[in-house]
């Protein structure tokens, strides 16, 4: 369950990321509504995965740090996809 937790969180983030105007992975964003309520049901259904292996301050800790992390460095992503093609 652990593994789920970290990749449900994860996956809900790229799914908020790219469903954003300005996100730089793809040449369109994901339509709105969908990608985004997506993204918000992956990660409140990761809570529960990280609930069944750690205490609940330290859950919502670490899916907040996660979170963080990720939201600043899929920007990054792109800038290093991009080096990599030309």
């Amino acid at each position: 369950m652990s593994i789920l937790f970290y990749v449900l969180t994860l996956l809900g983030c790229a799914l908020l990321y790219l469903s954003h105007r300005h996100q730089a992975w793809r040449r369109a964003p994901l339509p709105a509504l969908p990608a985004r309520l997506g993204g918000a049901a992956l990660l409140l259904l990761a809570l529960p995965c990280g609930l069944s292996f750690l205490g609940t301050a330290t859950t919502v800790f670490v899916w907040l740090v996660l979170q963080m992390l990720a939201f600043g460095l899929f920007p990054f992503i792109a800038l290093l996809l991009r080096r990599t093609e030309a």
